[in-house]
């Protein structure tokens, strides 16, 4: 996992996001126009809404449902300049990061730039 220094704030959008585990079944929404490859669904039992990668859904059924294939959540993280994290994971435009406090969450990737070791 490689250091990422952050150059402009974030602030999360979505306080109480959609958590989805495998298998779990949600209705299949629009995709996003900003960024393509999300998806907005929401979970049928929770009733939860949220943006969801594409990469993770089942093709949606004649009912637009869809299964979620890998566990998820959509939490987004707050962030500042100057703050340093660690990508885990690129998705669609955006990167899971873990912060120096252990924290996990989704920033775009316009917010964060790589540190030069």
């Amino acid at each position: 996992m490689n250091p990422y220094k952050v150059i402009h704030s974030h602030q999360s959008n979505y306080p109480d996001p959609i958590v989805l585990t495998r298998g779990e079944i949600v209705h299949y929404g629009e995709e996003d126009t900003q960024f393509p490859n999300w998806i907005f669904c929401e979970a049928v039992q929770s009733k939860k809404r949220g943006w969801v990668p594409k990469q993770i859904l089942s093709s949606p059924n004649e009912e637009l449902l869809a299964i979620v294939q890998e566990d998820y959540s959509a939490h987004e993280l707050n962030v500042i300049p100057g703050m340093v994290v660690k990508k885990v994971l690129e998705l669609n435009e955006w990167s899971l990061v873990l912060t120096a406090e252990g924290e996990k969450g989704w920033v775009p990737n316009k917010v964060i730039t790589p540190i030069e070791t």
